[in-house]
């Protein structure tokens, strides 16, 4: 690119960015309603007392919530489909700005049966737990991506796991373990109610807790509209971030 291009391609840049701030300022929608997206965990351990506490401060604002996988978050928020998003992973895109703002950790779920309760007295049952029938979550989850990240820092890859079924309803995932067909490596926050009723058994990921980062995403603040901002901000408070 010439100098010329390169000095009319940041005026082009520009006035697309104002061109973006007038529609979200000018909107009646985007002034009493935000676009939240969110996926499964932090849509459970994030979300509800997030929105509980700013409706506290600004029950003027109405909320627009979607659920979907942490991949399709992100790509929401890209593309503003999604004011803001929480997300159980993050990623290389240069749009997003990611702000970590809790800690999840994962754990090794199993059906509560004798066979399965004979590892709780082995001191290290992990190397066997991963060669038993395995429940894997569908490919755009955060879970899934910390799992490979796991997988990885452990020397292992995918396929020397005996995979048996890929599902996007976690949900229905963590019904399938309850009922003996295999295990998976989930949220804690997610099936620990379920192993204090006694229907799964929780094995950590090894000696020490694995613990995966959870994430507000969001675009560029040019991009964003005030309301979005000010509710970034109150999150930035609620989570004592800076």
């Amino acid at each position: 690119m010439t100098p010329a291009g390169q000095t009319l391609y940041q005026y082009a840049a520009e006035i697309l960015d104002l061109r973006h701030k007038a529609i979200l300022e000018l909107s009646n929608e985007q002034k009493t309603m935000l676009h939240i997206g969110v996926s499964s965990v932090p849509s459970l351990y994030l979300l509800p007392e997030l929105l509980a506490a700013y409706h506290e401060k600004t029950p003027e604002i109405r909320f627009r919530t979607s659920c979907s996988d942490s991949l399709d978050v992100i790509n929401k928020v890209a593309d503003s489909t999604c004011d803001i998003g929480l997300v159980g992973t993050k990623t290389a895109e240069t749009n997003c700005e990611f702000l970590p703002v809790a800690s999840d950790e994962l754990v090794i779920a199993t059906p509560n049966t004798p066979h399965f309760r004979a590892y709780q007295g082995q001191q290290d049952p992990l190397t066997a737990l991963l060669r038993e029938p395995f429940l894997l979550r569908e490919d755009n989850s955060g879970t899934k991506q910390e799992t490979l990240y796991f997988l990885q820092n452990h020397g292992l890859s995918l396929d020397e796991l005996n995979v048996i079924a890929v599902m996007d309803d976690a949900a229905a995932l963590k019904r399938c373990i309850t009922l003996g067909m295999g295990i998976s490596i989930l949220s804690r926050a997610t099936v620990q109610t379920d192993a204090q009723q006694g229907r799964l058994l929780l094995f950590p990921l090894g000696q020490s807790a694995f613990l995966r980062r959870l994430y507000i995403v969001y675009p560029s603040i040019r991009h964003m509209s005030e309301q979005a901002i000010h509710f970034l901000d109150f999150i930035k408070r609620y989570y004592r971030i800076g």
